[in-house]
């Protein structure tokens, strides 16, 4: 099969959407064809009746098909393999073996990106500071996600558009499924400068739980969560357990009203140690602790302030005595070097020694852990837990990791 993604659709058509066992099926394999190959001559250990039937069924003429209708209707169909295979999204432990998208998805691999979620029927309060926050963050040229829902994920979206800047929805539908309704012109509308994704088949109908698949893909192409508006049983809080899995930060605006129960959900964040979020600095400057070079809106940012409309919470003589401080550079020849762990890296096997040396540089998340050593994300955690059990690195809050004094 010389187009790779003629296999990936007959796995992805046999196993089904957002189906983890494809990878651990396919574990002992050295390609997808093999694996493919294995599944056809009934021989792959965990395969159920219903699979093998299904794998029998299918052609690649089947798959060709599904090709040929994403031609018609202006679809891209990447597989994991695709050189345009969002590369962020091979760090998560299911990454979808198939993404259909309008507009192209190239850029994902060097935008950054965070995704906005909240209830589909939010309140006055939660819609204008939505506007604000998702106006200040495209400010910072942080492009903004969101789960195509009514609601606070259409703000995200339209206030992207508004301001002819990039956008992403990621859907819990086919992309010719006309959800919400009305909604096909938004999507080509954001296709022309961003993306619109799904990895369900064109013509499939939506089934249960494929908002909760969707929420890890929105999730995984993001470095962190903003929570605008959720209530305790919101099915939105399913991106607060992505998010915790795959080392990304969460960020939420504090309610308008403590006993409000729209807004308990956003306690619950508060409560568990996510950020608080007040403006686009808030997003910026805990982005760029670790990571600073990584983002070049961070470079005019300096010092980490409040917004203007805190300032007046300093008296001048406050700021006059802040500003003498900064301006005295003190005597460093005679200071003692700082002192850093020392790490006897024959104790540690090739995993735990590579996330070692890159927490040598300071306090890093667990994702850009991920990212600058090539492990998956599942592997960095289960692996910075042993190395936590033996003393070796300590957890911060914020899925934070740094190496123990």
């Amino acid at each position: 099969m010389n187009d790779k993604r003629i296999v990936w659709l007959l796995l992805r058509m046999i196993f089904g959407t957002g189906n983890a066992r494809i990878w651990e099926l396919s574990a002992n394999y050295d390609d997808p064809q093999e694996f493919y190959k294995a599944v056809m001559d009934h021989e792959v250990s965990g395969v159920t009746d219903k699979e093998y039937k299904l794998a029998d069924k299918l052609t690649q003429n089947d798959a060709q098909k599904i090709l040929d209708d994403c031609i018609d209707k202006n679809i891209n169909v990447y597989c994991y393999e695709s050189e345009g295979y969002p590369q962020i999204l091979k760090y998560i432990a299911d990454p979808p073996a198939v993404l259909f998208s309008y507009g192209n998805l190239d850029f994902l691999n060097h935008s950054c990106i965070i995704s906005v979620v909240g209830t589909r029927k939010p309140s006055d309060y939660s819609m204008n500071i939505c506007r604000f926050i998702c106006n200040d963050l495209i400010s910072k040229d942080i492009v903004l996600a969101s789960g195509f829902a009514n609601g606070i994920d259409r703000i995200a979206n339209d206030v992207s558009l508004e301001n002819n800047k990039p956008t992403i929805a990621v859907c819990g539908t086919a992309l010719d499924h006309d959800y919400p309704e009305g909604t096909l012109d938004v999507k080509k509308k954001i296709a022309q400068n961003g993306a619109v994704i799904s990895e369900f088949l064109p013509g499939e109908k939506p089934f249960g739980g494929a908002f909760q698949l969707r929420n890890r893909i929105l999730v995984g192409i993001s470095r962190g969560v903003v929570f605008i508006e959720a209530s305790i049983t919101s099915h939105g809080l399913n991106n607060y357990k992505h998010a915790t899995s795959q080392g990304k930060p969460v960020f939420v605006v504090p309610p308008s009203d403590l006993e409000d129960k729209r807004y308990f959900g956003q306690r619950y964040l508060l409560r568990n140690e996510c950020i608080p979020l007040f403006n686009a600095e808030d997003v910026v400057y805990r982005l760029a602790l670790d990571n600073f070079d990584s983002f070049p809106f961070t470079k005019d940012l300096g010092e980490f302030s409040l917004p203007a409309d805190d300032s007046d919470l300093y008296s001048r003589e406050d700021k006059e005595v802040k500003q003498a401080k900064t301006e005295i550079k003190p005597d460093t020849k005679n200071e003692a070097p700082e002192n850093k762990p020392e790490i006897d890296y024959s104790e540690l096997d090739e995993n735990e020694a590579s996330i070692c040396k890159v927490l040598e540089q300071g306090r890093t998340l667990a994702d850009g852990i991920s990212l600058k050593t090539g492990l998956d994300i599942s592997t960095v955690l289960s692996t910075l837990t042993m190395l936590e059990l033996d003393g070796v690195v300590r957890s911060l809050p914020g899925n934070q990791f740094e190496l123990a004094n």
